[in-house]
This record gives structure tokens, sequence and C-alpha cells, in this order.
């Protein structure tokens, strides 16, 4: 009689899978990553340029004669317009990837 083994001796083996069945990136995923990482760089250029620029236009727009609230109304119509328009750039992302 043969000594019993348990239940490793149940379980099927299986064979080492290479290159695409592995789960390899195709040249799709490939153009889906290089997409993603540029909409990445495009979104931080775009949050930062924001970042450097509506700071210094309360600035400008005071020395133009405006009082502190049009100053500020200035201010936040920039912020207003970036948060719509990060919403118009994700869903062409979705769109595109």
């Amino acid at each position: 009689m043969a000594p019993d083994r348990g239940l490793a001796s149940a379980t099927p083996r299986k064979k080492p899978r290479t290159g695409t069945q592995a789960g390899a990136p195709g040249p799709g995923t490939v153009g889906a990553r290089c997409f993603l990482l540029c909409l990445y760089l495009v979104g931080f250029l775009e949050l930062f340029g924001v970042s450097t620029v509506v700071p210094s236009l309360s600035l400008h727009v005071k020395s133009f004669g405006a009082s502190p609230t049009v100053a500020g109304i200035v201010g936040s119509s920039c912020s207003i317009l970036q948060f719509f328009s990060s919403a118009l750039v994700e869903d062409a992302a979705l769109k595109g990837a």
C-alpha cells in the first residue's frame, strides 16, 4: 500500500508561464502607460503653473487700480476655471485610454 501523501499530491502542478502568458506588457499596455504618464506630467505642469501665477495675479490686478474685492474675485475665478477644466481633461483621458 502507498503511503498517504495528503493534499499535496492531489493538487496538479502548473507549468511555468513565460512571455505574454506570464503577463508581460503588450504593445497596447505600453502605449496606455505612456499616455497616462504624459497626462500626469501635463496635470502637474498645469497645477504648478497656476500655483505660481495666481498669487502674483492679485498684485497685478491691484496695480491696475482694482479693489481687493475685485482682486479676490479674479483669483477665485481662476481657481474655479481650473476646477472645471480638470474634469474635462479627466473625461478626455478616460475616453482616450
